[in-house]
């Protein structure tokens, strides 16, 4: 009995900091998204390089490692209950393992080179040539997690009040779709390390460019993936 208390109360304490870190993680995506990225486009000059300089570097330091701390924990809780959950959880972790490479492999490489671009013209000096791609390159990727994560929260709460059971062609339906989303969402990454000779193109944010549609394309991508788990 005490062994099993321990562990009920490891995976308490483990899901209380998934919780945590998810909110900081989640709510500076939305930050980004909905506030920052609006804010730079009407923004002068001056304010746009102080914030770029002084803000941006604060928020993503919280920002990448909210999303290290979720995965961390998350992968605990996946470690003590041992597998056996509903199919909602895999999807949805699959989507945050997405996102959490996202923000590590492309968002914050990206924005390091902008961060230091800013500086550089700060001092009188030249911007980086690659600093407009890396912007872009960035701003596709943050584009992409907010529309995951949306599917991601709605999974992650369904787990637990409307579970579905494990279906292989389901989840290999939904992880197709989930694919190839990411891979236009990361494909100016890719195409930069020169791995798209013989592959269609992507890298597009037409529909998802402002913010009402990213919400739009969020909850279109959700309601997919949740006929996919209902019906297949």
């Amino acid at each position: 009995m005490g062994i099993v208390t321990t562990s009920i109360g490891i995976e308490m304490l483990l899901r209380w900091g998934h919780f945590l870190a998810g909110v900081t993680w989640i709510g500076l995506l939305y930050y980004f998204n909905f506030v920052q990225m609006e804010y730079f486009k009407e923004a002068e000059a001056g304010a746009k390089s102080d914030a770029i300089q002084k803000l941006v570097p604060r928020a993503l330091w919280w920002f990448r490692w909210g999303a290290v701390l979720t995965l961390l924990t998350g992968l605990g809780i996946f470690g003590i209950r041992g597998g056996g959950m509903s199919m909602d959880i895999y999807v949805g972790a699959l989507i945050a393992i997405f996102m959490f490479t996202n923000v590590w492999l492309i968002i914050w490489p990206n924005q390091k080179i902008l961060i230091a671009s800013t500086e550089e013209v700060a001092k009188g000096g030249e911007a980086f040539p690659e600093a407009a791609g890396a912007a872009a390159t960035a701003g596709l990727a943050s584009r992409t997690n907010t529309l995951f994560s949306i599917p991601m929260l709605f999974f992650m709460g369904a787990s637990a009040h409307y579970p579905h059971s494990f279906s292989a062609l389901a989840f290999i339906a939904a992880v197709l779709v989930i694919l190839v989303l990411e891979y236009n969402g990361a494909y100016p990454m890719i195409k930069h390390l020169g791995a798209l000779q013989k592959l269609p193109a992507g890298g597009k944010m037409k529909f998802y460019a402002s913010v009402n549609g990213v919400i739009h394309c969020g909850l279109g991508l959700t309601v997919v993936l949740f006929l996919i788990l209902d019906y297949l």
